[in-house]
């Protein structure tokens, strides 16, 4: 089977998750899926990005010219702030209909990992990973811009694809509630994954980096972009509350890029005065996974997402998890032990930390079962299940047209 991977719209400058799970899942279809053949549609600024897959005999990268000049940007942006779906798809088809026969002439399925479909006039049976639809939970969380595009590019995605890929039971219901376009039977699930090797490491690898940042003996670690969904405000007056009321100062580490909640962070951490707060900024990707290893504990206070990347990539460093209970991390605690608390519960978070922080024998069994469960969300299972769905999907389509 011929299987197209359009990463037309990989931004090489973002290292968020989406792009995590791009490459994960990449990396998976080159570990195990020798009996097909990839094509991963890029363009001349993200090019570069998938030279590592070049020298495998069943890939190839096919180049996309033209597709982001800034004119096209100008008059895509232009067609999506009229709020009207059906014009901008007229607009993108009249605009790239090379895209589209280039797609279809080289593949049998056509698979976007980057949360919409685009082009729309493909013939060939298209899949999307729909990561998640945060837009109707937390619409205050968006400009009146953002959110009218996603309204257009959502809608023409549910719209026109076949079929989309759910990274959990709650997002998969999410979807059917906000889409009646979509039926059951065009979602299917298949967790987020990890390359478990990735997060295992040398401990001289690990006291160099706890040099290099001038970090505690222990501390507490929240690797996260700065979203306002992201929640940082419930883990600060946590931790704040828990040094006034119980004495009990943690250290607290936060990574990631800087985004539309980060004023708030870092004006409250300034009027607390918590100098116990570092925050580190964007990390190169071997120092986050030495940060991983040597926190006490990771943790995550997502208000709403369709999986959790870190709490993976914590699972796999071995060190122990406290999420917040989204209807993702209670699917995921199924397999995974983590500490949950309510996301926005200032007095239940700082109650579970000043339980937990310094109760050693919990942290070893906690950690003890995620290393044997965490090769369940190995990146090479998820390439399987897709895999599979794929040549399931493809089947139908070969019997459909007899």
């Amino acid at each position: 089977m011929r299987i197209g991977i359009n990463c037309l719209d990989v931004d090489p400058g973002y290292s968020g998750g989406i792009n995590t799970y791009t490459f994960g899942l990449l990396s998976g279809f080159a570990a195990i899926g020798a009996e097909h053949q990839f094509q991963i549609y890029a363009v001349p600024t993200n090019l570069s990005l998938f030279d590592r897959f070049r020298e495998r005999p069943n890939f190839k990268i096919v180049a996309v010219p033209e597709y982001q000049s800034t004119l096209k940007r100008g008059i895509r942006k232009a067609a999506r702030m009229t709020n009207v779906p059906a014009l901008y798809r007229r607009v993108s088809d009249w605009m790239f209909p090379a895209i589209a026969r280039i797609m279809d002439a080289n593949s049998d399925i056509i698979y976007a990992p980057t949360t919409v479909l685009f082009p729309y006039d493909l013939r060939k049976t298209t899949v999307i990973s729909m990561h998640d639809i945060q837009q109707f939970h937390y619409p205050e969380f968006f400009s009146k811009q953002e959110l009218i595009s996603r309204h257009v590019l959502f809608t023409l995605s549910a719209q026109y694809v076949d079929y989309i890929q759910a990274s959990s039971e709650f997002i998969k219901q999410d979807l059917l509630t906000h889409f009646n376009e979509l039926r059951p039977e065009q979602i299917f699930v298949v967790p987020e994954g990890v390359n478990v090797s990735d997060f295992q490491g040398p401990r001289e690898a690990d006291a160099r980096v706890r040099e290099k940042y001038n970090l505690p003996a222990d501390f507490l670690f929240y690797p996260a972009q700065l979203w306002p969904h992201k929640n940082h405000i419930t883990v600060l007056k946590a931790v704040d509350k828990l040094k006034t009321t119980h004495g009990l100062q943690i250290p607290l580490v936060l990574t990631g890029a800087i985004f539309s909640a980060a004023e708030q962070i870092f004006a409250f951490i300034k009027e607390r005065k918590m100098d116990y707060v570092r925050y580190l900024g964007k990390v190169p990707f071997a120092d986050l996974t030495s940060l991983y290893r040597t926190a006490r504990f990771m943790i995550t206070s997502v208000l709403y997402e369709s999986s959790s990347l870190c709490i993976l990539e914590a699972a796999a460093a071995g060190t122990p998890i406290i999420a917040s209970s989204t209807p993702p991390n209670v699917e995921m605690s199924a397999i995974l032990d983590l500490n949950l608390f309510q996301s926005l519960d200032v007095d239940e978070l700082a109650m579970l930390l000043n339980k937990i922080w310094n109760d050693e024998p919990y942290r070893k069994r906690q950690r003890e079962t995620n290393s044997r469960n965490i090769e369940h969300y190995s990146w090479n299972n998820a390439a399987r299940s897709y895999l599979s769905f794929f040549e399931k999907i493809e089947a139908v389509t070969d019997a459909g047209a007899c």
